[in-house]
């Protein structure tokens, strides 16, 4: 039936015409879903073959109503738990990586929600294949949005790397074009970095570096000056991706740009490189600024001048209010120099330093740490830069602090934060705690939690302030190990007892129900 014929039927109905009410409905249907779906429709069109049988156990009945209420999208279901927000996230993929490790998957009918999470939120799509199973490879086939969980296509070799590995028979074929050597999937391809929008022509040339750095470079180089400035930055923030010194020459270009955000992405890309003419000219100027040759002692002689050259390479010839100019001309040298350079860490901080360049020296040296990602000079900064939090409470001090623990192994974040929070919550809050445990291993080690709950027992004693508690215990209620939840809700209870008119009840409380929610999620997978 046309969608005439069905309206004319339903204006007079089945009783008076004869017709099959069941029939006109269904064809209602139809059409009803063909107009939503804004295409005409195809005769003859055969559907899909079914996905691939999955022999995976489900989980149980209970563990797939928890799953669906942390995919739920509506606003009712979503608000229902203790956690919302990013929190929901943390709880969905804790779920996730239960259930793979409990070797179970989940109901079918709640694989294309977990894809759709897994569209919004790219972190949790490593957790999906293993739940998901087949299905999941089977859906994306059906829908362009949820290809991310297409089973992965195998990474095409670069040239170079082929010639090493093929047969004399392959290797000594007659030369041909480069885009025919590739084949036709990677002419598709290159038709993207030709015709494409910026994004995807990004998203190509990342691609690219992963397998051949070499020509993701040349074919940069190839469009640099007709690319737009904005383009430009994008375009080279791809180099991250396998990132050497055979690309020097092309970001010593990029630091002569007139766009400032290429030179910072040209800066930021070439203090990753140990062996570049940029961190060969730091080098100098720190051997300058630096002697090493006294015994037991380090002597200091500040730049002069901020000149031409040293602009170029990134140092701010302007101060910072409060900051003197040779003195942060200093520290913006040290800061970009390979530190490797110096002797080891221990050995160069023991010695002696003048008192009015000790702090912009380990400055300098702490914004390095924290750029190479120095586990060594970060442990050894550490203490001397926290002792410099507490004494003087800098803001611009407290973000390198927090920046010198993303460089520490997780071992010794454990250990900073049990250290920290035995001294109190407000001494921990003030050199940053709660980015530290924000870093730790999840679940928390056991001494970890331990001194956060004693942390937070021993704050619950004197009627703090709420937001005080609020923080640790939003964090704590997802990182403390589930089988703690009886102890936290004993906490609550005599809290509850004691003063049940605390401001900050209502925030243990939460707490108690997230961690219990979660034991009984884990409980549920068993």
């Amino acid at each position: 039936m046309t969608w005439p014929d069905v309206l004319a039927t339903a204006l007079v109905g089945t009783a008076r015409s004869g017709g099959d009410a069941e029939a006109l409905l269904d064809a209602a249907a139809a059409h009803a879903l063909r107009r939503r779906a804004g295409v005409p429709l195809v005769p003859g069109a055969q559907p899909p073959p079914p996905a691939p049988p999955d022999d995976v156990p489900m989980v149980g009945p209970a563990a797939a109503a928890r799953a669906g209420d942390l995919l739920a999208v509506d606003a009712v279901t979503r608000n229902a738990g203790p956690v919302r927000g990013a929190g929901r996230l943390e709880l969905l993929a804790e779920w996730l990586a239960a259930a793979a490790a409990a070797g179970r998957r989940l109901p079918p009918e709640l694989v294309p929600a977990l894809l759709d999470a897994g569209r919004r939120h790219p972190q949790l799509r490593p957790l999906i294949g293993p739940v998901a199973g087949p299905l999941a490879g089977w859906l994306a086939a059906q829908r362009a949005d949820w290809s991310y969980a297409s089973p992965a296509a195998p990474v095409p070799a670069s040239p170079a790397s082929t010639a090493a590995t093929e047969p004399a028979a392959v290797t000594d074929r007659p030369a041909a074009s480069d885009r025919a050597d590739r084949g036709q999937s990677d002419v598709d391809e290159d038709q993207v970095w030709e015709l494409g929008g910026i994004a995807r022509r990004v998203d190509y040339l990342s691609r690219l570096r992963r397998r051949d750095p070499d020509r993701a470079r040349q074919l940069l180089e190839q469009v640099w000056h007709a690319e737009p400035p904005e383009d430009r930055a994008a375009l080279l923030s791809t180099f991250q991706t396998g990132l050497s010194t055979a690309d020097d020459t092309m970001l010593e270009r990029a630091l002569d740009d007139r766009r400032r955000q290429v030179r910072e992405v040209a800066l930021d890309l070439l203090a990753q490189l140990p062996g570049s003419g940029y961190a060969n000219r730091m080098a100098a100027r720190a051997a300058a600024c630096v002697d090493l040759s006294a015994e037991g002692r380090i002597g200091i002689n500040p730049p002069a001048g901020c000149d031409r050259a040293m602009r170029r390479d990134g140092i701010a010839p302007r101060p910072p209010a409060g900051v003197g100019a040779r003195a942060w001309w200093l520290e913006e040298i040290l800061a970009r120099t390979p530190l490797a350079v110096w002797p080891e860490p221990r050995a160069f901080l023991g010695r002696r330093i003048a008192d009015e360049w000790a702090g912009t020296v380990r400055r300098g040296l702490a914004r390095a740490a924290a750029v190479q990602r120095d586990t060594r000079w970060a442990a050894a900064l550490v203490d001397q830069l926290t002792a410099d939090v507490l004494s003087r409470g800098q803001p611009d001090d407290r973000l390198l602090l927090e920046a010198l623990y993303d460089a520490l192994p997780p071992e010794e974040l454990a250990e900073r934060a049990t250290a920290a929070l035995r001294g109190g919550l407000a001494r921990a809050a003030a050199v940053g705690v709660q980015h530290v445990l924000d870093l730790c291993p999840r679940p928390w080690p056991p001494a970890v939690a331990d001194a956060v709950i004693a942390a937070l027992e021993e704050q619950l004693g004197r009627r703090t302030a709420p937001w005080r508690l609020a923080e640790l215990c939003e964090l704590a209620a997802l990182r403390l190990p589930p089988a703690l939840a009886p102890r936290v809700a004993a906490l609550a209870g005599r809290l509850r007892s004691a003063r049940p008119d605390d401001p900050g009840l209502a925030i243990v409380e939460r707490f108690a129900a997230t961690l219990k929610y979660r034991h009984e999620m884990l409980e549920e997978l068993v």
